[in-house]
């Protein structure tokens, strides 16, 4: 039976120290999703082998390169004293999102038992505290995490990426501009020569592709379907979405993205607009990516780290 929890908290409270936070960085010139990926993998919970997902991905791989942490395998304090080992004194936490599933009950009536339409299910962003394990004593790694990483061939992967999509829309290469059309599912992109390298090719194409997944026969992403216009709202996500979207399958295929953003400068000053105009795009953004990914990567969503009610925190 799932349980019915608060709404006391603050629910743009969490929003809002997620986007400060991403603002912050960004008018120092960080794009916290370019930066590089751990050879490891993506952050996961060392403990459950469970993956992050949506926003934490990009945050937590972006402490670890900061902090320079060895690997990007966290978990929490209480999961730490479990173990018998502990978090060690003065370490301070990351705080984290987790989407919890918010029942309302309304009785109606003299019948107590909820209807159909008094009971609501949404979704609501909470937050609990997840340390690096190089943060904590104690607690070893398990074996798995200390075999050698089997070197690719990251360009073939890249190339398998985009073969394997599934109800993929027709990619042409023509002309010197990149684009995806909705009312043709057809992603326009020039030939890899006329890019700086190849990596750029696939980044540019990941970022088009990421559109794509928007067409109502695959996620029917409003922010597609009914975009407002260059610098609108609508478009403004939309473009975040396939940006975090790039960044994700640049590391799945293990490619930099770097700096191959063009007008960067532009481009953080037209995030950091929208940002202070919504505090839950960059949140929002980051989850309509994963889904995204996960459809161009042709996987079911993998199970994420959940905390016990008792680690989420009001904020």
């Amino acid at each position: 039976m799932m349980k019915t929890l608060s709404t006391n908290n603050n629910i743009n409270d969490v929003y809002s120290q997620v986007t400060n936070f991403v603002m912050e960085q960004l008018e120092k010139g960080i794009i916290i999703w370019r930066k590089g990926w751990n050879s490891k993998g993506f952050p996961k919970n060392i403990i459950t082998g469970k993956p992050y997902r949506g926003w934490n991905v990009f945050f937590l791989n972006f402490i670890t390169h900061l902090k320079g942490y060895a690997t990007p395998y966290f978990l929490t304090f209480k999961q730490a004293q479990a173990k018998g080992g502990h978090i060690r004194k003065g370490e301070k936490g990351m705080r984290i999102v987790y989407w919890a599933k918010i029942e309302n009950k309304e009785e109606t009536g003299t019948d107590p038992a909820p209807t159909e339409e008094s009971r609501r299910v949404r979704l609501v962003p909470r937050q609990y505290i997840v340390f690096n394990i190089a943060q904590a004593e104690n607690i070893p790694l398990p074996e798995n995490t200390e075999q050698p990483q089997i070197a690719i061939d990251s360009l073939a992967a890249c190339d398998q990426i985009v073969t394997n999509m599934p109800d993929a829309p027709e990619i042409r290469y023509q002309g010197d501009s990149a684009w995806y059309s909705p009312a043709r599912d057809l992603v326009n992109i020039p030939e890899k020569q006329l890019f700086k390298s190849t990596e750029e090719h696939y980044c540019t194409l990941f970022h088009e592709l990421a559109h794509s997944t928007g067409h109502t026969s695959r996620l029917n992403r409003k922010e597609l379907i009914t975009s407002d216009g260059y610098g609108g709202e609508l478009y403004s996500k939309e473009e975040l979405t396939a940006e975090l979207t790039a960044a994700f399958l640049c590391a799945v295929g293990g490619i930099e993205q770097g700096n191959t953003l063009i007008n960067s400068a532009a481009y953080i000053q037209g995030w950091l607009q929208s940002f202070k105009n919504d505090k839950t795009m960059i949140i929002k953004a980051a989850a309509q990516a994963q889904k995204a990914a996960d459809y161009i990567l042709n996987r079911i969503a993998e199970e994420i780290e959940t905390p016990p009610v008792k680690e989420l925190i009001e904020v």
